[in-house]
C-alpha cells in the first residue's frame, strides 16, 4: 500500500512541477508571460536528453514525437550517446600482413582508453519562450530557446542554441518538436517550420 502512496505522491509532484499550475495569469486572469513551468519542462528534457537518458527525455515528449509510446522512443534511441567517429589518422587504412601461403594473421585486439564515451555538458539555458502558432502536424504552443555547451575530451567545446516547441498535453508541459539554430539564426519560430 505504501508504494501506491508513492507513486501518487510522485505523480502529484511531477504534475505540479511539469505547469498544472496556472502561473501565466494574475487575478484577474491577464497572461503575464510565459509560465515557469514551460522553462522548467524545457531544461528538463535537454538536460535528460545530453546525458543520453532517454527514459527522462522521452517522458518529457508529446505521444506524437515519441512515436507512439514511451518505449518506442526510449528503443529508438542510442544509451548512451555514441563517441565521435575516429579520425582518419587513427584507423589503418593499409591491407593486413599476408604470411607466404596467402593467409592472414589473426586481428590483434586492441582496448581503447582515452576517457569518456560521451561528451561533458555544461548547464542548460532556457530563456526567450514566444507563442508558436500550429504548424504542419505540431499543435500551437511555445517556442523556447535551449543553449548548453559541450565538450569530447581533447577537442574545443561548443555551444548549441536549440528551439524547443513545447505544447500542453496531459496537464504537462512537453515537447513536440525540436530544431537547432544554425549560425546567426535568430527566430525560433523559423527554425521550428515557419511562421504561419
Amino acid at each position: 500500500m505504501s508504494r501506491m502512496i508513492r507513486a501518487a505522491v510522485a505523480a502529484a509532484v511531477v504534475l505540479l512541477a511539469a505547469g498544472c499550475a496556472d502561473d501565466h495569469q494574475d487575478a484577474t486572469g491577464t497572461e503575464t508571460g510565459p509560465p515557469s513551468a514551460l522553462y522548467e519542462a524545457a531544461r528538463t528534457y535537454q538536460e535528460a536528453a545530453a546525458r543520453g537518458d532517454w527514459r527522462t527525455a522521452c517522458a518529457a515528449t508529446t505521444v506524437r514525437r515519441q512515436g507512439g509510446s514511451l518505449e518506442h522512443c526510449i528503443d529508438s534511441h542510442p544509451d548512451p550517446a555514441p563517441a565521435p567517429k575516429a579520425t582518419a589518422d587513427s584507423s589503418p587504412t593499409a591491407d593486413p600482413p599476408r604470411y607466404a601461403d596467402g593467409s592472414t594473421p589473426a586481428p590483434h585486439r586492441t582496448h581503447r582508453t582515452g576517457g569518456p564515451g560521451r561528451a561533458s555538458t555544461g548547464p542548460v539555458s532556457a530563456t526567450d519562450a514566444q507563442p508558436a502558432p500550429a504548424s504542419g502536424e505540431h499543435p500551437a504552443g511555445y517556442a523556447v530557446l535551449v543553449t548548453y555547451s559541450s565538450q569530447w575530451p581533447s577537442k574545443p567545446p561548443t555551444t548549441t542554441r536549440r528551439a524547443l516547441r513545447l505544447v500542453q498535453e496531459a496537464g504537462a508541459w512537453r515537447v513536440d518538436q525540436l530544431a537547432d539554430l544554425h549560425t546567426g539564426e535568430t527566430s525560433l519560430l523559423d527554425a521550428l517550420g515557419g511562421r504561419p
